[in-house]
């Protein structure tokens, strides 16, 4: 199982326009392991208590027209020769960095420190690194988890 974990908390004054859909055109509302998440797939939690340090492992992906609580914007994954999961402070050192940086910006179309969205990132469990899970994963949603229909894709919030 994956680690959510929250980067910034952003105040939230307004619902994504809806009809802006960017996401994944195969998401039908299936479940997907966390670490077969792509860039534009739109999903919900499984559980009320996955994120943080909780575990996340499956998700259920949806189409972004549709109502979801968070939206992947952007992936990086640990270099080839990083062969043990980093500890945390790496951990969170990689998914800060890259989360707020230009990938965000492309995606989302405003810089992050002026995005209305909450940052969070997926990264790999001490599990899923032994399976070969190398990959950190940018997802946004409103700062109080509300669902919205619509995708961040372009919506410069």
């Amino acid at each position: 199982m994956r680690t959510l974990t929250t980067l910034l908390a952003l105040p939230v004054s307004a619902v994504l326009v809806m009809g802006l859909s960017s996401c994944s055109l195969f998401s039908s509302g299936t479940s997907t392991a966390t670490k077969d998440l792509k860039v534009g797939d739109c999903y919900n939690t499984v559980s009320d208590k996955a994120g943080g340090n909780n575990p996340v492992g499956e998700v259920t992906v949806v189409d972004c027209a549709k109502t979801h609580t968070y939206e992947v914007v952007a992936q990086t994954t640990f270099p080839d020769d990083v062969d043990k999961l980093p500890n945390e402070g790496a951990v969170k050192s990689l998914g800060e960095g890259f989360c707020q940086g230009e990938d965000f910006t492309k995606y989302v179309g405003v810089e992050a420190g002026k995005s209305s969205y909450q940052i969070e990132y997926l990264s790999p469990s001490e599990d899923t690194w032994a399976k070969g899970d190398r990959h950190v994963t940018c997802v946004v949603a409103q700062g109080d988890k509300s669902e919205v229909k619509g995708s961040a894709k372009d919506s410069k919030k």
